[in-house]
């Protein structure tokens, strides 16, 4: 089934989620400054799928109920799906220059319709079946699915259970369901969505079994809290709701989500105890999201790209010929990550289970190329674009009756653009340089050591040095 953006809002509205902002009890939050951006990201998700244009990246025909459905509720049966899957991430990406929200959900459904199959083949369990079940669920409502991974986890050098709550946990199993504790952190648009899937953020030992839990939970279920993420961009989308916060789509926003106790049904449990199969729940995750990372890192830095094209006009450089290197490196940069993200998927493997996972030396190299790509095209951005990026006036000294005939003339640049609309193209290269989406980017499917241990586990480096001493005829 695909439902319309509106459909989508208008069920989200029914919630009655427990939401803290800035330290506020907030009750209605559709057309809160900070909330709605997000709504609009995700809606831009299911105008897509109903635009001819877009159909074909933005929907899937449903193995499991027949029907076309949003890509971002599709299990990935063929290898096409994977490559589609990439090009719709840069596709959002570019549009959006912010997260689209889904992303977590769709990877964390694929990681366990893998991972489940290997459970229950070994385990005897059910969980399989039961996660199909939701998969239909879900599909034949067109729901929005946010994923929760990351735990706050307190003392790094600490394993879960020799700390007190610091990593999600079942505290009680009954007839009918579980009982879960704990917070999941750096929560993507969890608020705004209609289902969350949880699962473990790292690999987990006996001693720590019962942190080994993956369920699905209603947004607003009872016993949850949602606190929002407050920096000063959240700060000036509440004071100045107009183009002065850069993007109209918002920054990345987060949530810190607190789980008191929270009951869970069986039928919506996935993992419980299986400790032995964190680890693999975590690769199988990781390996698609930093695939599908690499298609977001490339429509972001588009957007970076394109603002340093438009700002090198409006400051009347666009020939300088060390302009145009730094424009000409921003391609590299993000060309190169998002080449090897396809590679992964063109590569990728079929799984027991049906589904199609990429190739993981390819997806963990993809993210480290991204990393410093995004980071490049930020520096050069910054450049190109002069100290004004973080010194400029505000959209209120413009139209302000007193002062903004000072702001029109000194803020002019070339003929190319107005005052207002270089203004406009400042305060969105603030959003990149100055703003916290920077840092979402770089940390979006693990911390940037984190591939490294992958790359140095898949890389089979011992082999290549066989490799020389065969050809050398070294004994």
């Amino acid at each position: 089934m695909l439902l319309s953006k509106k459909a989508y809002i208008q069920r989200i509205a029914t919630k009655k989620p427990n939401l803290y902002i800035n330290g506020e009890r907030i009750d209605n939050f559709i057309d809160h400054p900070n909330i709605k951006p997000m709504i609009d990201s995700i809606g831009l998700t299911y105008e897509l799928a109903s635009k001819d244009e877009f159909k074909d990246l933005a929907t899937a025909n449903s193995q499991f109920i027949s029907e076309p459905i949003n890509r971002f509720l599709h299990i990935y049966t063929e290898k096409e799906d994977l490559i589609k899957r990439i090009k719709l991430a840069r596709l959002l990406s570019q549009k959006l220059a912010t997260c689209n929200y889904r992303c977590v959900g769709c990877d964390i459904l694929n990681a366990l319709y893998a991972t489940t199959y290997d459970m229950d083949e070994a385990l005897k369990t059910n969980y399989h079946k039961r996660l199909l079940d939701y998969i239909k669920y879900v599909q034949q409502n067109d729901l929005a699915v946010s994923g929760a991974l990351t735990d706050v986890r307190g003392d790094r050098a600490k394993s879960p259970s020799q700390q007190d709550d610091m990593y999600l946990k079942i505290v009680e199993k009954k007839s009918d369901g579980i009982v879960v504790k704990g917070a999941k952190i750096c929560q993507s648009g969890t608020l705004v969505v209609d289902e969350t899937v949880v699962m473990p953020t790292i690999a987990l030992k006996e001693a720590d079994k019962a942190y080994a839990v993956s369920f699905a939970m209603e947004s607003g279920t009872k016993g949850v809290t949602y606190v929002l993420q407050n920096n000063a961009y959240e700060s000036k989308k509440r004071e100045t709701p107009g183009w002065e916060s850069g993007n109209p789509y918002g920054d990345r926003g987060t949530f810190l989500v607190i789980l008191d106790n929270v009951f869970v049904p069986w039928d919506r449990v996935f993992m419980c105890e299986e400790y032995n199969y964190a680890g693999l729940l975590v690769s199988n995750f990781t390996d698609i999201h930093r695939y599908v990372g690499s298609g977001c890192k490339a429509g972001f830095i588009d957007t970076m790209l394109g603002a340093a094209k438009l700002m090198s006009e409006y400051n009347g450089i666009q020939n300088a010929s060390h302009v145009v290197n730094k424009i000409t490196d921003i391609v590299k940069g993000q060309e190169s990550c998002y080449a090897c993200g396809l590679a992964a998927g063109y590569e990728g493997i079929k799984t027991k289970s049906g589904v199609y996972l990429p190739n993981s030396l390819y997806s963990n190299v993809s993210k480290t190329l991204g990393l410093p790509a995004i980071a490049q095209a930020a520096i050069n951005l910054a450049d190109i674009t002069g100290g004004v990026c973080v010194t400029a006036p505000s959209e209120k000294d413009l139209n302000n009756p007193d002062i903004g005939k000072y702001i029109e003339h000194y803020l002019k640049g070339s003929d190319a653009a107005t005052t207002q609309e270089r203004l406009k193209l400042i305060k969105f290269v603030e959003y990149w340089i100055a703003g916290p989406h920077l840092a979402g980017a770089i940390h979006g499917g693990g911390s940037p050591i984190t591939p490294n241990i992958f790359i140095q586990r898949l890389a089979n480096v011992d082999q290549k040095k066989s490799l020389v001493k065969e050809l050398l005829e070294i004994n």
